[in-house]
């Protein structure tokens, strides 16, 4: 289990899963297999929910006690696992993921709910990607700084693609953010809720080009996300969020 930093809360284990259990199969034989492999403390139910408590106290306690809480998307665990988890975000401090410690994974495609369809999910359905989005998710439970992170396959020259260096326009999204913060301070709460989100994700998108390089992925993935954040900025002070990077 990685060790907390002293300004970080104690943690009983590095991720719990919550998962349906008609994908049980899965989440046993491929998910936590791997996991436990890398060294990783994981919390699962039929081992550590304690019996004759309440199922949705069990998770909201796995949750508090997990540095990462890992969603096994499907359609079977939107239809029986999503109303408990609704009833958590709701609750909790960190309702839109700004301290990333829900990872979801879309294992087989599902149509998600609204007020989950806002975070980034690790996709597991290619299975010529898997190892590779398999290894993305150990660093990201584990941390930033924990290891030297996995480097993706070139499939064009065989090699490794390189990790990405200073590019310009991160210093210009740092700013455009910094700015368009500046100029929602006196926003309703809908518009400072969304560009939360969009913050969170766009950071979390240039963080993985920083590690992992630049993949079409998360290029078209932050090529929506500047587009939500023109359409704040355009809304709120009449000209693009591109712009205020400038």
């Amino acid at each position: 289990m990685t060790e907390p930093t002293d300004s970080s809360p104690s943690y009983k284990y590095d991720a719990f899963i919550s998962y349906s259990h008609l994908d049980e199969k899965w989440v046993y034989d491929v998910l936590l297999q791997r996991l436990e492999q890398e060294g990783l403390t994981i919390c699962i139910d039929e081992r550590n929910f304690q019996i004759g408590v309440p199922s949705l106290i069990n998770i909201e306690r796995a949750v508090q006690q997990s540095r990462k809480t890992l969603l096994v998307l499907t359609p079977d665990w939107v239809a029986s696992q999503w109303t408990d988890f609704e009833a958590l975000l709701i609750q909790t401090k960190d309702p839109v993921g700004r301290g990333q410690r829900m990872l979801p994974l879309m294992v087989r495609n599902c149509v998600l709910p609204d007020r989950l369809s806002i975070f980034t999910y690790l996709d597991l359905r290619k299975s010529a990607d898997f190892d590779y989005q398999m290894r993305r998710l150990v660093e990201a439970i584990r941390g930033a700084g924990s290891e030297k992170p996995p480097l993706k396959p070139n499939s064009q020259s065989g090699g490794i693609a390189p990790k990405s260096s200073s590019y310009g326009y991160v210093i210009a999204y740092e700013r455009g953010l910094e700015r368009l913060s500046e100029l929602l301070a006196n926003a309703d709460t809908e518009t400072m809720l969304s560009f939360a989100v969009l913050e969170a994700r766009i950071r979390e998108n240039l963080r993985s080009e920083r590690l992992f390089g630049s993949t079409e992925t998360l290029r078209h993935e932050r090529s929506q996300i500047v587009h939500e954040l023109n359409r704040i900025t355009l809304d709120w002070g009449g000209r693009s969020f591109t712009s205020l990077g400038e």
